[in-house]
């Protein structure tokens, strides 16, 4: 993988509505854990915003990654992180909300070229880094990251969040499960899925069939 890109231990999500604003946000529950979030625009000009609640001094840590399809639609977008106390820039001119008073913006644009791929080991499948965003709060409060296309585009995105590995022991238990909906997001075979499981029922007829007295 490319230096500064580490996919093992993301947890996938799958938002299916996704508001368009600050104050619609699509709530999370904290932007430190590391999360693979698979969204969609289905229509030009479509915005999607992510909110969480923040402590002053935390990492706030975002990376774009475009799929790569077999049967293409993708899109490269722009990022945003916004929170209290960060800078006012020009950038911050090209968001696709209105920044309340007292919040700023880190603004990140699509890379006009798109560079060797990296695949996830557990999945197979492989996607186009983008440019990263990695700050810290300055104070406590509303947190929320901005997805959207600067050139109206519709197609399948993934941004990654977050920088701790989830320890849990429900995360492992559901690896399978994020492998299967993982690559039916991507239109990917799932055949091996099916091989598994018919190699794990063989095996458990055999081990526990019935012996001749």
């Amino acid at each position: 993988m490319m230096p500064g890109v580490d996919l093992a231990g993301s947890r996938p999500c799958f938002p299916r509505a996704v508001g368009g604003s600050l104050i619609d946000s699509l709530p999370l529950s904290h932007f430190g854990q590391k999360r693979l979030l698979f969204g969609e625009f289905e229509r030009p000009g479509q915005v999607h915003v992510y909110s969480a609640n923040c402590h002053a001094g935390e990492r706030l840590r975002a990376q774009t990654f475009v799929p790569v399809l077999p049967r293409g639609g993708s899109v490269t977008p722009a990022i945003a992180v916004v929170a209290q106390g960060l800078p006012y820039t020009a950038d911050a001119q090209a968001l696709p909300v209105d920044l309340p008073k007292g919040y700023g913006a880190i603004v990140v644009h699509p890379p006009s070229v798109l560079h060797q791929p990296v695949q996830d080991l557990l999945t197979r499948v492989q996607y186009y880094p983008g440019p990263l965003v990695d700050t810290r709060t300055l104070v406590g409060g509303r947190c929320y990251l901005v997805v959207w296309s600067p050139h109206n585009h519709m197609g399948k995105y993934v941004v990654q969040t977050g920088h701790a590995w989830p320890w849990q022991w429900t995360y492992w238990l559901q690896l399978p499960l994020y492998w299967w909906r993982i690559r039916g997001w991507f239109g990917l075979s799932r055949a091996a899925a099916y091989v598994a499981g018919l190699v794990t029922l063989a095996l458990l007829l055999v081990l526990f069939r019935p012996t001749k007295r």
